[in-house]
C-alpha cells in the first residue's frame, strides 16, 4: 500500500529549501522530493501545508479546493481546511481509544475488552502515522477491505472486516466526543458482509438430545475441554447464550444469575439484550434438573472455590472460561474428524429452539423464553419455519433426556484421568444421576 507524505503545518525555518514556484501565489517546491507545499497563516504563524503530490496541475487544483472549503468555512458550510482537527491521525485515536479503557457510547470502561483489543491491534497493523482521520472515506475503507481479505486466517474477511471497523467506530466516536476530531466520517459506512452469506445457527445445532450428549462425551474425554462440556449441555438445555450462561454464579442467591428458586423449578439468569423487557428465568425441566444435580458434584470435587459455573482452566486465577472458548473446542473437533458435522456454541440455542417447537410451544412464546428481543419475525429467519404438521401436533416431541447414560457418567474413567478413582459413595452418586435420567425401557 502506498502512503502519501505526512501533511501537516510546517514552520518556515524548517522549509527554507522550498522554492517559490513562479507566477503561482503561495505555491511553492521541495527540489529534493518534488512535492509541492501551500504557504498559509495558522493561528498567527507563517506555516506550510503539504499538498501530497508531484504534479504541478494537481497541486494547483488541490490548492483551489482549499480555498473553496475555507470559503464555505466562513459560511459556515463546511470545516476549516487548517483546523487542528483536520490533521489528527487514525493512529491517535487508536491510542487513545486503548488508553482510555475502551470506552462504550456512555463512556464507561467495557469490562470485557477482548475482541476491541484484538481489532485495535489489527488496526494498528494497517494504518500508520500518515493516515489522517479526515481521509477515511469509503474508497480508503475498502482499501482496508481488500487487505484484510487477503490477510484472514479463516473465513472470507468481510465480516471481519466490518467487525473490525465497527472498533475504529466506536474510537472514532470516542474522539468526537473529547473533542480530538469534529466528526466520525464512518459512521454511516457500507458494510462487507451480507446476512445471505451467514451460516445460521439452526444449520450448527444437534439434532436431538442424544446427539447433544454425545457431543458433550467428546469434551469431557479431555481434561482441559471438560467445563466446556458442562458448558454446551447447560446451553442446549436453556437456550441462554454464550455470555448469558458464562455469568451464572455458584453462590448466588435466589434472585442473582445462577440461584435456583425455593421449590426448584426455576433458574435466575441475567439477559444480555434489553434486560428491562426480558425473562429473568429459565425453567428448570427434567433434564436441566439432572445437568444441575450432577454438575454440583463435579464442580465442588473440582473447582470447590470458584464462585463461577463454568470455571477457566487455572483453579488459582478465579476466571470463568472465555467467550469463545466452546466454539473454538468445536472447531477442533470438526477438524481432526471427531465431529462430522460443524457446531458452534450459538447452535446450542438453536437446539433448544428446535425441542420447544417439537413440544407444541408456539414462537410467541420461545421468543419470550429465549428473550429473542426481535420478535417471531427474525426467528423464523434465525432458526428456520415450523414444519405445518408440527403445528398441528404431529411433531416428533423431542426429549430432554437421553435414552441412554448421560454425557457426564458414560465417559466416567476418560473424565478424569489424572484423578484417584472416586469413592464408592461418589460413583454411586454419579450412578444415581445417570439412573434418574435414563427413559423407561
Amino acid at each position: 500500500m502506498y502512503i502519501l507524505p505526512v501533511p501537516g503545518l510546517y514552520p518556515v525555518a524548517s522549509m527554507s529549501r522550498l522554492q517559490k514556484v513562479e507566477g503561482e501565489r503561495a505555491l511553492y517546491c521541495d527540489p529534493s522530493s518534488g512535492i509541492y507545499y501551500i504557504r498559509v497563516f495558522h493561528d498567527g504563524q507563517d506555516t506550510y501545508r503539504s499538498l501530497e503530490t508531484t504534479r504541478l496541475r494537481q497541486a494547483l487544483e488541490r490548492m483551489d479546493a482549499r480555498r473553496a472549503a475555507k470559503a464555505a468555512a466562513k459560511l459556515g458550510l463546511a470545516l476549516e481546511p487548517d483546523n487542528a482537527t483536520r490533521s489528527v491521525t487514525v493512529v491517535k485515536v487508536l491510542q487513545r481509544y486503548q488508553d482510555d479503557g475502551y470506552p462504550d457510547k456512555r463512556g464507561r470502561k467495557r469490562e470485557r475488552v477482548g475482541m476491541e483489543e484484538y481489532n485495535c491491534k489489527k488496526l494498528l497493523d494497517y494504518f500508520t502515522t500518515g493516515n489522517l482521520v479526515d481521509d477515511l472515506t469509503m474508497n480508503a475503507l475498502d482499501a482496508y477491505h481488500d487487505w484484510r481479505v487477503k490477510n484472514a486466517s479463516k473465513g472470507q474477511g468481510h465480516r471481519t472486516t466490518d467487525l473490525e471497523l465497527t472498533t475504529l467506530s466506536n474510537a472514532l466516536g470516542w474522539a468526537v466526543r473529547k473533542e480530538m476530531v469534529k466528526l466520525n466520517p464512518i459512521k454511516s459506512r457500507n458494510r462487507y458482509h451480507s446476512a445471505r452469506d451467514a451460516r445460521h445457527c439452526r444449520e450448527c445445532a444437534p439434532a436431538d438430545v442424544d446427539e447433544l450428549h454425545a457431543i458433550a462425551q467428546l469434551l469431557f474425554r479431555s481434561k482441559p475441554s471438560e467445563t466446556l462440556g458442562w458448558q454446551l449441555l447447560c446451553e442446549g438445555l436453556t437456550g441462554l447464550r454464550t455470555n448469558e450462561v458464562l455469568s451464572l454464579r455458584m453462590d448466588a442467591r435466589r434472585d442473582e444469575p445462577g440461584g435456583l428458586t425455593e421449590d426448584g423449578k426455576s433458574l435466575c439468569v441475567r439477559r444480555s439484550k434489553k434486560p428491562g423487557r426480558d425473562n429473568p428465568y429459565v425453567m428448570v425441566h427434567e433434564g436441566l434438573e439432572a445437568l444441575l444435580k450432577a454438575h454440583k458434584v463435579w464442580h465442588d470435587r473440582e473447582y470447590p472455590t470458584s464462585p463461577w459455573y463454568f470455571p477457566g482452566r487455572t483453579k488459582t486465577d478465579g476466571n470463568r472460561v472465555s467467550n469463545g472458548a466452546l466454539t473454538k473446542a468445536l472447531e477442533r473437533l470438526f477438524s481432526n474428524g471427531s465431529l462430522k458435522k460443524k457446531f458452534t456454541s450459538h447452535g446450542m440455542r438453536a437446539f433448544f429452539v428446535l425441542v420447544r417447537r417439537s413440544q407444541g410451544a408456539s414462537d410467541t412464546q420461545i421468543a419470550w423464553e429465549v428473550n429473542h428481543t426481535g420478535g417471531v419475525g427474525t426467528l423464523e429467519s434465525v432458526y428456520g419455519g415450523i414444519p405445518p404438521h408440527w403445528l398441528q401436533g404431529k411433531g416428533p416431541k423431542l426429549a430432554w433426556v437421553p435414552k441412554g447414560d448421560p454425557a457426564w457418567c458414560a465417559n466416567k474413567k476418560s473424565i478424569q484421568p489424572s484423578v484417584p478413582e472416586p469413592q464408592p459413595q461418589q460413583t454411586d452418586q454419579c450412578d444415581s444421576i445417570a439412573a434418574t435420567t435414563r427413559k423407561p425401557e
